[in-house]
């Protein structure tokens, strides 16, 4: 569900500024929920510090170098990976390169403070390479070195296996003796990844964060004409209570970006999880994927899909009405603003949108989502089919019906063909909308005649267009009962680059096209973009995953783009 990503990218948003705006607090008699472990070796202890708010691992050299190496060949600019390997290699030695990098960020005295941590048996041999940038390190008393990086000084430990490295000589005395507890689900799983705890901000930090995300809200309204002003003031307190939910009810957040040779992609992922117990968690507990009526949108063949089938829970369903009732309200305000309509036109425009909020209200009180879209595409043409539940199909017919016969007296106003046939217990619709004679690209793509196939079911919409894909729609319509649902994610998407870049080709012919379709056919896949969301308990992970064979199109594009623009400046 679309609304429930966005909650989750939002909450990534959100959890990433926390991090970094809890300093602007201070702190009094902060005790750490589970204190850092204090490394050996001296040094003044730290009394008001928490466990790490923030964790951040950055891969092994090796894993990196290769990596590093593996992208730039794939986009055809292997000399940077060269680069990369000579640079890593001259500022390495004494560094484990099997090992990853680690950045502890504890709070102490309410500011965050970062701890690195560098994998080495001999700090010293590391500095003494770095000597002719750093200059010489300065040793005390306790075996704690010092080096200048500019204006900065750096305080260097070694611990165990591991050098620790803060800006204060006290925070060193924080490090963990093994980051490798810490890093887990991290290190070289991922080649950057960051963890954020939010239950380690006190509660009065993230209050202030929350105030000043308030007063933020309040000094852009402020700013605002006095009629907008009015429109946007209960947006924004809904806005600042969601924000001030995933703040207090936010857990653990998880983000990583990681190269994978193996399975020659690229993967983000995130993942996040909610207090248990909160209202948040409610939210994502009541996330389970479900039986859906659109499921036959997911094909192999397909350009592209988009497939969500979820329930919804109690909680999920009362903050989504109250945020329709203010998006409403909003929107009424911004028709009654407008200058390019008389009096009955915004209430016939406010009836309108009325009646489509209130349809997808009672759609979301059903307590479930379920929605599909596929595009199938071939040299010469393509089809596009889309379903989804509504709480009353009926209604949703209505609508448009009362739309058409509103839009009847415009001139070039489509012609709207209502209740042509019945297929399957679905009342079959068709809009029609002849295409100018100039629009050549459009006529390429629909014909002289645009025609859009509408169905609406009992508690089912589709929409289709392109050549035959009526006979689509009923193949979706058949298809629905049949779902048994099973183990599947709560949303996914699927784009195949080929198909469409072969498509879009036919349509009008492009050298930087061609240079990709020319990449694509020779490449392990057909250049795939897939998102896909799963529940968790308390939460939800997502990942998306960008193939090789993308990487290598977006290479040839380009290269085919620099010699186009040579050839333009009459280099060859």
């Amino acid at each position: 569900m679309l609304l429930t990503r966005n909650r989750v990218f939002t909450t990534m948003a959100v959890g990433l500024t926390a991090a970094f705006a809890i300093s602007l607090s201070p702190l009094k008699n902060v005790s750490a929920q589970e204190s850092l472990q204090p490394s050996s070796g001296g040094g003044s202890a730290v009394a008001d510090s928490t466990d790490p708010v923030v964790v951040v691992s950055v891969a092994s050299v090796n894993k990196l170098m290769q990596d590093v190496n593996y992208i730039t060949g794939v986009v055809g600019q292997p000399q940077f990976g060269g680069m990369f390997q000579m640079m890593a290699g001259t500022f390495t030695q004494g560094v484990d390169m099997d090992r990853p990098i680690a950045v502890v960020v504890p709070l102490v005295n309410g500011s965050p403070e970062p701890i690195a941590m560098l994998p080495t048996s001999d700090v010293k041999l590391v500095l003494k390479r770095l000597e002719a940038q750093t200059g010489p390190a300065d040793e005390l008393d306790d075996g704690t070195l010092v080096v200048a990086l500019g204006p900065n000084t750096v305080y260097i430990r070694q611990v165990g296996d591991w050098a620790a490295l803060a800006r204060n000589r006290e925070l060193l005395g924080l490090a963990p003796a093994d980051p490798s507890a810490i890093l887990q689900g991290m290190g070289n799983a991922y080649d950057v990844s960051i963890r954020l705890r939010m239950q380690q901000v006190p509660t009065e930090t993230r209050n202030m964060l929350i105030a000043q995300i308030r007063q933020g809200f309040e000094q852009a309204i402020s700013k605002q004409d006095q009629a907008d002003a009015e429109g946007t003031k209960a947006m924004a307190e809904s806005s600042i209570k969601q924000l001030e939910q995933l703040i207090q009810d936010t857990d653990e957040l998880k983000i990583g970006f990681n190269i994978d040779q193996s399975a020659k992609e690229i993967v983000f992922d995130g993942q996040f999880t909610a207090v248990e117990g909160s209202d948040l968690a409610a939210i994502y507990g009541g996330q389970k994927a479900i039986p859906s009526q659109f499921a036959s949108v997911i094909r192999e063949d397909a350009a592209g899909y988009y497939h969500a089938a979820m329930s919804i829970s109690p909680e999920a369903i009362d903050q989504t009405v109250q945020s329709m009732k203010t998006a409403t309200a909003a929107i009424d305000n911004a028709i009654n603003q407008s200058d390019d309509l008389d009096d009955n036109e915004r209430l016939e425009v406010q009836a309108l949108v009325g009646r489509l909020i209130d349809l997808a209200t009672d759609s979301v009180k059903e307590g479930k989502a379920d929605v599909g879209a596929l595009v199938l595409t071939n040299e010469n043409d393509f089809q596009f089919v889309f379903g989804s539940f509504v709480a009353d199909g009926n209604e949703a017919a209505q609508i448009v019906k009362d739309l058409a016969a509103k839009l009847r007296s415009e001139p070039k106003a489509p012609a709207f063909l209502f209740d042509q046939d019945t297929y399957n217990g679905v009342t079959m619709h068709r809009i029609e909308a002849e295409v100018p004679e100039g629009e050549d690209e459009a006529r390429s793509v629909f014909g002289d005649t645009l025609r859009v196939h509408i169905g609406t079911g009992p508690k089912s919409v589709y929409v289709a267009v392109g050549k035959n894909s009526d006979e689509l729609m009923k193949n979706l319509i058949d298809s629905g009962a049949s779902d048994a649902g099973g183990t599947r994610p709560v949303g996914q998407l699927k784009i195949r680059l080929l198909p469409i870049l072969k498509y879009a080709q036919s349509i009008e012919a492009n050298d930087t096209i061609a240079a990709m379709i020319d990449s694509l056919a020779g490449a392990v896949d057909q250049g795939e973009v897939r998102m896909v969301s799963n529940s968790i308990p308390n939460g939800q992970d997502s990942r998306v995953t960008l193939t090789q064979g993308l990487l290598e199109a977006i290479g040839a594009a380009a290269r085919q783009a620099q010699q186009a623009k040579m050839q333009q400046n009459g280099q060859f």
